[in-house]
């Protein structure tokens, strides 16, 4: 290989490496027990899917004035989905699915299509143009479902 042919080689190499890292995001710990976290749990029933059963459980929500969100739904103390966002990322891991998957924020919301994001703030509010849609009972309890998937999630006052 010329010396040429080694000079493109590494080009390509850092190019390939430098476009790699800007899809890469790695959030920071949330220590959601610190001061400024405003944090609220609640009962809470996910189906995943239409023809999925229910999964009972509990919903832990916790925001921070600097626009951080965290959103975990539990079962029995074990954590099955984990939503976390800051005002430039997001990234959502679950322990049914092998990987996180994360990516940056365009505009002020995470993506439309899991409802753990909606669910920051109770009872949830999707965005006016969303595929999730609400309802909400007079004793506080709450219905947030994607009418096409059929995935919802249920809270509880």
């Amino acid at each position: 290989m010329g010396w040429k042919e080694w000079i493109k080689f590494l080009v390509v190499g850092l190019l390939s490496m430098a476009a790699t890292g800007c899809q890469t995001v790695h959030l920071p710990a949330f220590a959601i027990e610190q001061a400024g976290w405003i944090r609220r749990e609640t009962a809470a029933i996910w189906r995943p899917s239409a023809v999925s059963p229910e999964l009972v459980g509990e919903l832990l929500i916790a925001r921070h004035p600097d626009g951080s969100r965290f959103v975990q739904f539990s079962k029995q103390g074990l954590p099955l989905v984990t939503a976390r966002a800051t005002t430039h990322a997001w990234e959502i891991s679950s322990s049914l699915q092998s990987g996180t998957y994360a990516g940056r924020l365009r505009g002020t919301e995470p993506p439309d299509r899991v409802p753990w994001f909606h669910c920051a703030n109770l009872p949830p509010t999707p965005p006016p143009k969303s595929r999730w849609k609400v309802a909400t009972k007079p004793d506080g309890s709450w219905h947030l479902i994607n009418p096409s998937t059929g995935e919802s999630v249920e809270g509880f006052p």
